[in-house]
């Protein structure tokens, strides 16, 4: 257990020590909507990504998605994301990109701790390019440290490692597309709602890694 998370920490220690450049901001909303008493879920999520911690706008991603729950540890998802990106400064150069995803999320415990580990294959159509798909693992952790636990009014430490893995028949695209760590603390307002505010170090490619702050909503519905 000490292994497990002593790995984790490590991992986001490293790459804070690479840091070269001013951090970016993120607002992420991240709901679910669960419908009535099936096991039929629907996620619905939208992120603004900035060049910058403020302004200079990078990102709008909106993702939908239909979930089922296959087993009480088990959620399935297949669903659509559509990506409106800027470069940084002017001119803007906008372009869009339509794409479909499939994932398995695998949820346990581990001591106090909440671990999920997600699988997700993404088909991408993005504009003047050609279609390619992309893999991605993320390892998630959430460590509660008040007697509320997860629950309403508890504050926890929350976690993740995400590597991304091109699948293409494009000799000249690399495998390795990026990894994401992330550290961040998070607060339950109520069973259904919580916030985090965290940080996270981006790595693409070869270039240079980049850091952000993330403020994002969690949000869960019940369709009665």
């Amino acid at each position: 257990m000490r292994i497990f998370f002593g790995t984790l920490i490590g991992i986001f220690i490293t790459s804070l020590s690479f840091a070269q450049k001013d951090p970016q901001g993120w607002l992420i909303y991240f709901g679910q909507t669960k419908i009535k008493t099936s096991k039929f879920a629907i996620h619905h999520e939208l992120q603004l990504r900035d060049h910058q911690l403020m302004g200079d706008h990078n990102q709008t991603l909106l993702r939908v998605g239909l979930q089922y729950q296959a087993k009480p540890y088990l959620w399935t998802t297949v669903g659509y994301g559509f990506i409106y990106n800027e470069q940084a400064g002017t001119p803007n150069r906008p372009f869009h990109e339509n794409r479909i995803y499939q994932e398995l999320l695998f949820s346990h415990k581990a001591s106090r701790a909440s671990i999920r580990h997600r699988v997700r294959l993404e088909e991408r159509f993005i504009e003047d390019s050609d279609f390619s798909g992309r893999f991605r693992y993320c390892l998630f952790a959430d460590i509660p440290f008040t007697p509320h636990g997860m629950g309403a009014k508890g504050w926890y430490a929350a976690m993740y490692d995400e590597i991304f893995l091109n699948l293409s028949n494009d000799d000249d695209m690399r495998v390795f597309d990026r990894n994401r760590a992330y550290l961040g603390l998070g607060y339950k307002i109520s069973d259904s709602l919580g916030i985090q505010l965290g940080y996270m170090y981006q790595n693409v490619g070869s270039a240079k890694g980049t850091n952000h702050a993330l403020l994002s909503v969690h949000h869960q519905v019940k369709w009665k």
